[in-house]
């Protein structure tokens, strides 16, 4: 299969190329006119790089793989929907409302397949606390902690990223893998979401929204508290230290989604479950499965998938839906 990369303005975008490539097929082309990464990722994978679609077009890809700048990725959709062309987007595919509705109205054409990077269904400790859930280990479900920090290291963003009209924010960028959850673990929509996005007056980037805080509550009534930032300090080992605390009536699980940082459990993304008969267990990692790659593969194919075309929009929505609903405060000034 050939596939081709346009927009290539995020690392993300690295996990496609690199599982198309180990799976096989064929990379025609990178496609982008700004940046340093995409010449980085053509010079590692030896494909060309062009800043003309046109040269992109011409080499009739079957897939088309992005990491865009956020509000540009629904233009990019059209024009495969356009040539039946299957998408795969880094998140989150829109940052306004009538971006979404465009998207939407691309997919009910049902021409194409789109993908999402929503990677955290595939993060092994959440994925142990999904088998929890379905086998009822934690009861009824009560509600949800999630925790999100994330390093800046400014100097590695492009402008683009610190620009919430075409960033997003922090709820539309960063969130929108927490309402993925939360639907996927309850079965259930969002109700109503309340909250705060913080301009933290950082020097050199005063205008930059760097912390939000969400309170949410589903259809089916379980509450969850979502809090996202861009504080980590540097010398923290991972990205950031993430969390996800999920109380049940039967129990609770406290999810370390980017590991121990002090290594003691000698694990990556771990989850431990503490019940009303027993004392804190980690929880198996269940089968792994198809990546995120071969999910979407797969649906291309004609098979069912772990994430679907709803999922997608319907999490991005809640995304949009929160950020809409936020209060904007200035901090430090």
């Amino acid at each position: 299969m050939k596939f081709a990369i346009i927009g290539c303005r995020h690392g993300h975008i690295g996990e496609f190329l690199r599982e198309m490539t180990a799976l096989g097929h064929t990379c025609v082309g990178i496609c982008e006119g700004e940046g340093p990464l995409a010449r980085a990722m053509a010079e590692t994978y030896r494909v060309p790089l062009t800043a003309d679609p046109r040269d992109i077009w011409e080499q009739e890809p079957e897939v088309v793989g992005s990491s865009a700048v956020n509000c540009r990725k629904v233009e990019i959709l059209e024009e495969c929907a356009r040539r039946g062309v299957h998408f795969l987007a880094d998140k989150p595919l829109a940052v306004r409302r009538q971006d979404l509705e465009r998207a939407e109205a691309v997919l009910r054409g049902g021409s194409i397949q789109l993908g999402m990077l929503l990677t955290e269904r595939w993060n092994p400790g959440l994925a142990a606390l999904k088998q929890a859930i379905d086998q009822g280990r934690l009861g009824r479900l009560i509600g949800f902690t999630m925790v999100k920090p994330h390093k800046l290291v400014p100097e590695s963003r492009e402008p683009w990223h610190f620009r919430r009209e075409e960033n997003g924010g922090p709820i539309v960028d960063l969130m929108i893998h927490d309402f993925d959850l939360l639907r996927w673990f309850t079965g259930s929509e969002m109700a109503q979401a309340e909250g705060w996005v913080q301009v933290g007056n950082r020097e050199g980037y005063p205008d930059f929204p760097d912390d939000a805080r969400v309170l949410v509550r589903m259809e089916n009534g379980v509450t969850a508290s979502l809090q996202t930032d861009w504080w980590t300090p540097e010398g923290y080992p991972a990205y950031g230290q993430g969390m996800v605390i999920c109380t049940g009536t039967r129990g609770r699980c406290v999810v370390h989604t980017t590991g121990d940082p002090m290594f003691r459990s000698g694990k990556g993304s771990f989850a431990v479950l503490t019940t009303e008969g027993s004392g804190p267990e980690i929880l198996p990692e269940p089968p792994v499965g198809a990546s995120l790659t071969e999910d979407f593969l797969g649906r291309i194919a004609g098979k069912p998938g772990r994430v679907g075309h709803e999922d997608i929009l319907r999490a991005n929505e809640a995304a949009i839906r929160a950020d809409e609903a936020a209060e904007v405060l200035r901090s430090g000034s």
